[in-house]
């Protein structure tokens, strides 16, 4: 039985939680951390140096810019990180080359994108290009501080507006709340963030949160689009990242797996 930690208890952190205690095999919930004094859990909760050392496996449910700090301590303690916010690899580079050298290990779920089986399957052989189209409501956007340096307004939008088009390295510095899906096709394809297109549009008209990759390689071509229905409680993030989380636990227990 692994003791499960989860770092960060709201809209995703949630769910993860709500089935852990509804139990699920070969796991108990353990702990948690979280820096809201509202939020209680019948489990005892923890500074995030205590999380990574008392339990076997972290789920990370945080921004980006905090995943990164939590990251670097399950490391040191050479423990496994469920990491949902894929774009702290890009907020903290060195993330990725202290995974392979440390103990420990990062398990990135396909969060909200659909595909990305098929994509490592291709990137045994040559992945020329792959490019992701991410769409959201408005309100997913709302509060961006790029979008307020520029003076765009997401607010009152009668009609698609494309927000960014560039590599994913650029959007997730941008849009990190946003783009972990675009961080995601970089590592699964191969190429790299910086030779991973994305365009993020905001669609007034969008009932979903909707992504759309494309990818292109040596012995085939692949499109692939999911619309997933933006979380209540955090319209940037959707309930299917919280579900990949549950479907990467289930996968390191299973007897029979699909990948």
């Amino acid at each position: 039985m692994e003791k499960v930690g989860i770092a960060g208890v709201g809209a995703l952190g949630s769910i993860v939680a709500k089935r852990l205690l509804d139990g699920m095999d070969g796991y108990m919930l353990h702990a948690f951390s979280d820096n809201k004094p509202h939020i209680t859990l019948p489990v005892p909760k923890m500074d995030f140096h205590t999380l990574a050392r008392e339990c076997d496996i972290i789920v990370e449910c945080l921004p980006a810019a905090i995943a990164g700090e939590l990251a670097h301590i399950v490391l040191d303690e050479g423990k496994a990180l469920i990491l949902v916010s894929a774009a702290a690899l890009v907020l903290y580079p060195d993330l990725s080359q202290k995974a392979i050298t440390s103990n420990g290990r990062i398990i990135v779920p396909s969060g909200a994108l659909s595909g990305l089986d098929a994509v490592l399957g291709m990137a045994q052989s040559d992945i020329t290009s792959a490019r992701i189209v991410s769409t959201k409501p408005p309100s997913g956007f709302i509060g961006n501080p790029y979008l307020k340096e520029c003076g765009i307004s997401v607010e009152g939008l009668t009609e698609p507006l494309r927000l960014f088009f560039g590599n994913v390295a650029q959007a997730a510095r941008i849009f990190p709340a946003n783009v972990n899906v675009g961080v995601s096709l970089a590592l699964a394809s191969g190429l790299g963030f910086e030779n991973t297109n994305i365009e993020v549009w905001a669609d007034p008209n969008a009932a979903t949160n909707s992504h759309e990759i494309f990818v292109v390689g040596k012995h085939g071509k692949l499109q692939s689009r999911i619309e997933n229905i933006p979380d209540p409680a955090n319209p940037k993030s959707s309930i299917q990242a919280a579900l990949s989380i549950l479907a990467a636990l289930e996968k390191r227990h299973a007897k029979l797996t699909i990948y």
